[in-house]
């Protein structure tokens, strides 16, 4: 039986490819032996541990074999076929709101806690600012917020990394829920952390080449339906802005610098400003 492999397009981080045969479409993820961020981990065992958590659900693709090769840790996984997410905020909103509305799985309660409340998020991004030359730290340092305190919510299943390149959109199916892909930095913690994320001008910005309208913003919020959720977020945004700023500039400042942060980081700053203006 002759299998196809082709590559796959848009992982910064581990090698992907898309596998066919007679027998159908699979993917086969190759991990990075050392690939994790300070805010992205790459976990191979918890991804898989997740998508078989949550398998029959329509939320992630269904797993098919994990474990480890003399090369690395491998996972394959059902090939989704659609396309990124782009445009439409609502079903993103709505496929959210179904993961982190699941019951915590009992197998899933020893997974990493996120930085969600505001004493962890500073914590968090210091150290992120730690790493990088303190004279290319100084002007974001100098941006720190005040006065910020509040406490995290509910614990939830996260998916960690809810960007545009990790949703796969239904191929002929434009208002359909997309599917999330690439679980290695899942997370159980507060719903505002996914949220934050997806909602983040320089994830728009590195995903899509333009950060979310506010219109985009608000209609987002208004699918999610979660006042709760939303207020907390309003009260933890100066902190998350300034730390995904601080995100961008580590990944400027890395021996092999990616240079699509820049303008995402512009774009970071510029909401945490805009929330002071």
């Amino acid at each position: 039986m002759n299998a196809v492999w082709t590559a796959l397009p848009g992982g910064r981080t581990n090698q992907v490819w898309r596998v066919e045969d007679e027998s159908g479409r699979r993917v086969v993820k190759l991990y990075a032996k050392s690939g994790g961020t300070p805010l992205f981990r790459n976990d191979p065992k918890a991804e898989a541990m997740v998508l078989e958590a949550i398998k029959g659900r329509n939320l992630a693709p269904e797993p098919i074999f994990s474990g480890d090769l003399p090369s690395g840790a491998v996972l394959v996984y059902a090939h989704q076929r659609g396309s990124p997410w782009r445009s439409g905020v609502a079903p993103v909103a709505h496929l959210l709101r179904s993961l982190h509305d699941l019951p915590l799985h009992a197998d899933l309660q020893p997974m990493p806690s996120a930085s969600d409340d505001a004493r962890s998020l500073m914590a968090q991004t210091l150290d992120i600012l730690s790493q990088i030359p303190s004279h290319d730290a100084q002007p974001l340092r100098a941006l720190q917020p005040d006065g910020v305190t509040f406490p995290s919510g509910p614990r939830r299943l996260l998916h960690g990394d809810p960007v545009p390149d990790n949703l796969i959109c239904p191929a002929g199916e434009p208002e359909g829920m997309p599917v999330l892909i690439d679980w290695q930095c899942p997370a159980v913690g507060d719903p505002l952390h996914d949220i934050a994320l997806f909602l983040s001008p320089a994830m728009q910005q590195v995903g899509r080449g333009q950060p979310l309208t506010p219109d985009e913003r608000k209609a987002f919020l208004t699918a999610y339906d979660d006042p709760a959720t939303e207020a907390r977020l309003a009260a933890l945004q100066p902190i998350l802005h300034w730390r995904m700023a601080a995100y961008c500039l580590w990944k400027l400042t890395r021996s092999a610098p990616d240079r699509a942060y820049e303008a995402a980081m512009r774009a970071e700053i510029a909401a945490l400003q805009a929330l002071s203006a």
